[in-house]
Parts: structure tokens; C-alpha cells; sequence
């Protein structure tokens, strides 16, 4: 494991000392319980899905016709 510090509110972490006295468990995994449960609510897309998507919904029209053959050029510049 990694150690960190994060702020909370107090009012937050006096929920969370409830909660761990409650249940009889550190408050250290209440937290990690907690973070853990909200990546899994909000995994991360890394394969870039989630931003083609995007792209088609903005349903553009037209662009270079030589776009396939020159997809470098046009992503990272360069000679044209």
C-alpha cells in the first residue's frame, strides 16, 4: 500500500469514525472502501472509446479527402 494524506470536512471524517465504529473496522479501510467504490461508479476509458463517441455525435460534414492517407500529417503536423 501507498500512504497519503488527503483533507476531508470534519463533519465527513465524523461520519466516517461513526461508520468504522459501527462496523468494527479501521477507518483506513472505511476510506479505501469508499474511494474503490467510486472508480468502480466512474472507471476511467483509456482505449479512447468514450472520446470517438464524442466525436461522431458531433456529426461533422466534409473535411479533407486525403485524410485516411495523411492521418499523421494532420494529427501531428508537419510538411504539407
Amino acid at each position: 500500500m501507498i500512504r497519503t494524506q488527503i483533507y476531508i470536512p470534519k463533519y465527513t471524517h465524523d461520519r466516517l469514525v461513526q461508520l468504522a465504529r459501527a462496523r468494527k473496522e479501521a477507518l483506513a479501510k472505511i476510506v479505501r472502501e469508499f474511494i474503490e467504490a467510486g472508480i468502480e461508479k466512474s472507471p476511467l476509458d483509456q482505449s479512447g472509446k468514450t472520446n470517438l463517441q464524442e466525436l461522431i455525435r458531433l456529426n461533422f460534414r466534409g473535411g479533407p479527402k486525403d485524410l485516411s492517407t495523411n492521418l499523421n500529417r494532420y494529427l501531428y503536423g508537419g510538411r504539407q
